[in-house]
């Protein structure tokens, strides 16, 4: 059993009543590494015997004077239409999260083996899940503001038996366990033990495949994370060098740019490739949801990372200074007589240029603005006669001499 925490820490322990959580509360409180040993249990009330768990649980934590934190799910709670397994993990990682909270626990263990692992490995590579995530699972985690161990991950369910046997751990069966109308069960009652069953087959090869897809999967991170540093400094990407770059590499930018945000949105499999096929094909621009306030374009020769805030649609300057205008940086060095307005683009809109007048959105067009930008584009004017176009272009009215446009995205 791997014990990475620190002795000095106060330590939870998630425990059902199975075999597997009663095992590794044993394992631990024989180390004695834990400052305090405190034991979470939801009492889920779906079974008969979830009433015996709590009292074995509780007659345990008695027995070696260990704490003992119990919480009861209210019978209404769960809804027949829905997924009874998810619910009951969201109950008890809130009920988790609550008590960490509350007891100033450092660190909370659960009791995942080998065995988990492989079901692990097999669903997400059945279920076609492995280009986006990890196979396996990892021994240890920073989530939810703390430190979540599973120090089994190298035990198998017969050595946790076999273990309990030897030192008289008591356990429950916990017969749901054993019905195969789970995806999961099912992978751990039919497929794993078919696979052991044939000579010179392993289930346990499954976890060096994951660990092998983990370090590749960190060489992927390592290259993407180089790429996705010039999306946030320059807020964009060329095109061509992008549609380059190795798939695995491009979806795992997609990824990291999503996952910027505290709220993101789990991208499909399906989705990234959608967005890479458009990338690499002649489509001249399109657009696609990243997270709620994100959003990733593709426009002529190049890719954007672009926020979805608010749209500013006039501003009004008459003092020297710098203001924001739609991710725009308009600065005003000195002082003017008139009024400088800015605004977004409107249907008919031109500017003079050298005795000519030019349309704003065939200048726009021109110089491969991507459509999304066109209408936050700042468009300047002084007296009702524009003078300039955000960055693209402005003509010889003398209050452009006064003035500085930048934006993030432009070269």
């Amino acid at each position: 059993m791997e014990t990475k925490w620190r002795r000095t820490d106060h330590v939870a322990i998630a425990v059902s009543g199975g075999v597997d959580s009663m095992v590794l509360l044993d394992k631990v409180r024989l180390t004695g590494r834990y400052k305090t040993l405190t034991i979470l249990h939801i009492h889920h009330g779906l079974r008969a015997q979830s009433d015996e768990e709590a009292e074995m649980i509780q007659t345990y934590a008695e027995k070696h004077q260990l704490k003992f934190l119990m919480h009861r799910i209210p019978a209404d709670y769960f809804n027949p239409h829905h997924s009874i397994q998810n619910a009951a993990r969201d109950y008890r990682y809130q009920f988790f999260d609550e008590m960490i909270r509350r007891h100033n626990i450092d660190c909370l263990l659960t009791a995942h083996h080998r065995d988990d692992q492989n079901e692990t490995i097999l669903f997400r590579l059945l279920t076609g899940r492995f280009f986006t995530q990890p196979l396996g699972m990892a021994a240890e985690t920073e989530d939810r503001g703390y430190t979540i161990y599973k120090p089994l991950l190298n035990e198998s369910k017969i050595e946790l038996y076999e273990y309990a046997e030897e030192n008289k751990v008591p356990y429950k069966e916990d017969q749901s366990n054993r019905a195969a109308d789970y995806t999961r069960n099912a992978i751990r009652l039919q497929l794993l033990p078919v696979i052991d069953n044939i000579d010179h087959l392993s289930a346990d090869h499954l976890s060096e495949l994951a660990e092998w897809q983990q370090e590749m999967l960190s060489l992927v991170e390592m290259q993407a994370y180089t790429i996705i540093e010039v999306f946030t400094s320059r807020g964009y990407y060329n095109r061509q060098e992008f549609s380059q770059l190795p798939k695995a590499v491009q979806r795992q930018v997609l990824i990291g740019l999503s996952q910027q945000e505290k709220k993101f949105i789990s991208l499909s499999h399906h989705y990234l490739d959608e967005i890479i096929r458009v990338i690499t094909s002649t489509t001249s621009q399109a657009d696609y949801v990243l997270t709620e306030h994100l959003y990733f374009v593709i426009a002529y020769d190049k890719v954007y990372c672009m926020e979805q805030s608010k749209l500013v649609k006039t501003l009004d300057i008459s003092l020297p200074g710098q203001y924001e205008f739609n991710g725009y940086m308009i600065e005003l060095i000195e002082p003017i007589t008139d009024i400088i307005n800015v605004r977004v683009l409107q249907r008919g809109d031109r500017i003079k240029m050298n005795g000519h007048s030019q349309k704003l959105n065939r200048i726009m067009i021109d110089a491969k603005v991507p459509n999304a930008l066109r209408s936050r584009m700042p468009v300047i004017s002084v007296q009702n006669e524009i003078i300039a176009v955000g960055h693209l272009k402005r003509n010889q009215h003398p209050v452009n001499e006064k003035l500085i446009i930048n934006y993030k995205g432009a070269e």
